[in-house]
């Protein structure tokens, strides 16, 4: 028969055509596996405590401040909240995210089933940003709300910016939280950055310009660390929480 003695071509492997899609699906699938379980976590009674803990101390320093006098009472009450309650309070939100454990345990629950633990790390450390987010957007506003006084700038105004200051602080502070929680024994190592803001967050070097604290201050009206503008310390606190997020997810590769 014709072609009888012929040779069998050799069946060469399809190009991996969809190989880009898959492997972009997997880690969506990584980061939404992430996401929610972080957000799952944070909806549990110790962060639900946490922060009506952080709510209640702001409403006590702008009572405070209030009862000092009306003149200047919401931005001494919100330089307060800042520096001491919202710090506080994002480090409590960022721990339960994490499971209070270290950034790559937290993941693998998920991790376990195939999942790469990398888009898992990314998706618990975008949950912590977004709920530390809001978190220090609810602070500031309900500072503003209290403390607001007859001369001051209209409520809404104060209360919009404000909102959108905090919640920068509080991402940068997530993200800087997320990061610290690939370190040491049971991500203790997130006390660092922690210390290093009480400490020196408030210097007018480069180290204050890095920490959340002294850009905060900044957008508050408060002394710039390294001269910075104002737009430029906005900047600082998001590029800081978008790449600290992905140094933290980039830590707990495989």
């Amino acid at each position: 028969m014709a072609g009888e003695g012929a040779p069998v071509a050799a069946v060469q492997p399809l190009p991996p055509a969809e190989g880009h899609p898959r492997r972009s699906a997997a880690a969506l699938l990584g980061v939404r596996l992430g996401l929610e379980m972080a957000l799952s976590r944070l909806r549990a009674r110790r962060p639900l405590l946490a922060l009506g803990l952080g709510v209640a101390l702001a409403v006590a320093a702008a009572v405070i401040e209030v009862a000092f006098g009306s003149s200047g009472a919401v931005d001494r009450a919100l330089l307060a909240t800042f520096r001491l309650v919202m710090p506080l309070t994002i480090f409590a939100l960022a721990a339960d995210a994490a499971d209070r454990t270290t950034l790559r345990e937290a993941a693998w629950p998920a991790a376990r089933f195939g999942a790469s633990s990398h888009h898992v790390a990314l998706g618990i450390a975008l949950a912590a940003l977004l709920s530390s987010a809001a978190a220090g957007a609810l602070l500031a506003a309900v500072v503003v709300a209290i403390a607001h006084g007859p001369g001051a700038a209209p409520l809404a105004r104060d209360m919009v910016t404000s909102g959108w200051i905090g919640a920068l602080t509080g991402a940068a502070y997530a993200g800087w939280f997320s990061l610290g929680a690939t370190f040491l024994r049971r991500g203790s190592g997130r006390f660092v950055p922690l210390v290093a803001d009480f400490v020196l967050g408030g210097s007018a070097g480069v180290v204050g310009a890095l920490l959340p604290r002294g850009n905060a201050v900044n957008l508050l009206g408060g002394p710039p660390p390294l001269e910075l503008a104002q737009p430029a310390s906005a900047g600082l606190l998001a590029l800081s929480a978008i790449v600290l997020a992905l140094a933290a997810a980039a830590r707990c590769r495989e």
